[in-house]
Parts: structure tokens; sequence; C-alpha cells
């Protein structure tokens, strides 16, 4: 899969090069780092899929202006990066619509949710007002109705990302966690934003397999490894346990 090209446009060298290495991190391409003064016939150079902006630039154009032009211009996702503003400087960069703001200093976990929401959303509208058959969607919601109950994948969802529309199968997936009104689907090598609460996850998923551990997570029981005290744990990390929840969980084990 491509990785997405994002463009940071930020004054501070040395906060644009540690957010540069954050972001190679986490599985996308730096394409430049300007300091705000070229940062729009950077964007027409090197065509980025999202744009980091700090919004107190110090320059001939402050974040804000060159917000308005990559909205009005290029029609692609910003996200501001701010210290600190006052409320007029939030006034005025509201009025832009930026796809994300995000407050230094902010770690890596909150600078992929701001930029896979930002990508997402994005890609959603973009996608708006074609012919539906251009653009399948899962018929997930037959489910809630039962109706047509047959045209429904038994062992696979498919999820959007960017242009396409992937296949995920259940036994792929190691949990579902929630991020506000959306959903994160977390395999072994993959992280899917979806537009779905965790409770539109849980009645799409197979409960059989599928069990909500706490109010922000589904498990997936054929991938869990252990369990500890308060968390279950996975090949690639753990998550929490919520005590109203344990009891149910327990009960889905054969424990000697």
């Amino acid at each position: 899969m491509t990785k997405p090209k994002i463009l940071i446009s930020e004054d501070e060298i040395i906060i644009a090069e540690d957010l540069a290495a954050s972001l190679e991190e986490l599985g996308y391409q730096t394409c430049a780092i300007d300091t705000g003064e070229d940062t729009i016939d950077m964007i027409r150079e090197t065509q980025p899929d999202l744009v980091l902006l700090d919004i107190n630039l110090r320059g001939k154009a402050d974040g804000i202006e060159i917000g308005s032009r990559i909205k009005a211009e290029f029609g692609i996702p910003f996200i501001y990066l701010t210290a600190y503003a006052d409320k007029a400087t939030i006034d005025r960069a509201k009025k832009t619509e930026p796809d994300g703001f995000l407050v230094k200093p902010f770690d890596d976990k909150n600078l992929r949710s701001a930029i896979e929401i930002a990508l997402y959303k994005h890609d959603s509208h973009r996608l708006e007002g074609k012919d539906p058959e251009e653009n399948p969607q899962p018929n997930n919601h037959n489910n809630h109705n039962g109706n047509h109950k047959d045209e429904v994948a038994t062992d696979y969802i498919f999820v959007k990302v960017k242009h396409r529309i992937i296949k995920v199968h259940y036994n792929e997936i190691l949990w579902v966690e929630a991020y506000d009104n959306y959903s994160f689907i977390v395999t072994a090598d993959q992280k899917y934003l979806v537009s779905s609460t965790l409770k539109d996850m849980e009645s799409k998923l197979p409960p059989q397999n599928f069990v909500r551990v706490h109010r922000s997570y589904i498990a997936n029981l054929d991938k869990i490894e252990a369990l500890e005290e308060n968390s279950v744990v996975f090949s690639k990390g753990d998550i929490p346990i919520g005590k109203s929840y344990k009891k149910t969980l327990m009960s889905r084990f054969n424990i000697i």
C-alpha cells in the first residue's frame, strides 16, 4: 500500500525534523519540510496527501493564511499545529475549516489519530455524490433487519482505505478500538479507521468470536494469547478489561 505523503510547514527546524522522524516511524512519507515561505509552491511540486501546518508561522503569511489558500486552491486536508493561540487566532483558524488541530507537545498516538481521521474524512467527502455502483459498500446493514442474510459475507468485512475497499478477514482482526464516533480495526499489520461506532461494530462482528471487554474495546477471542488481572494480551500488545465486562469475558474460556 502506498504511504500517504505529508508536507510539514513548520519554521522551527528541530520540531520539523522530530515530526518527520515520528511520521516515518508511523508509516508515513514526509515529502517536504518548509518554513512557510514556499509552502504553496512545494504543495504544487510534491502533491502531498496532507499538510501539517504550524498556525503561528513567522513570515510574510502565517499558518492561517496558508491554510486558507490550501483550502481554496488544492482541496487537500490540513491540520494546524499550535503550542498556544489566543481566542482571536483560533476564531480566524476555524473559518478556514481545517481537518484538525494538534496542540504541542503531542504524542505519536494523537498524531496518528489526527492524520488518519483527516485522510479518512477527506476521502469520504471526495467520494460523495458518485453513482453508488461506482463506490460499492458492504451490505452489513442487512443484519439488523434479518433480510438477505445470504448476501452478507460470513468470514470477512470490507474496509474503505483511501481510494480502495479492502477485504479484512475476521481471523486477521486482533481487536476493535473506539475513537469518538469512529473505530480502529487493529490487525497484526495494520490499523484501519472506519466510520462506525464501537456499538455498530459490535453488531457487525460475529458474537461467537468477538466480545466486548471494555467500554472502548472489542476483542477477538481466537487471538487472545493470555489474560492478566486487568488486561487482555495479544501478540501485538494488550488492551484493558473493564470491571463490568470481566465476568462475561471469563465465562467464554475453559479455565483449569
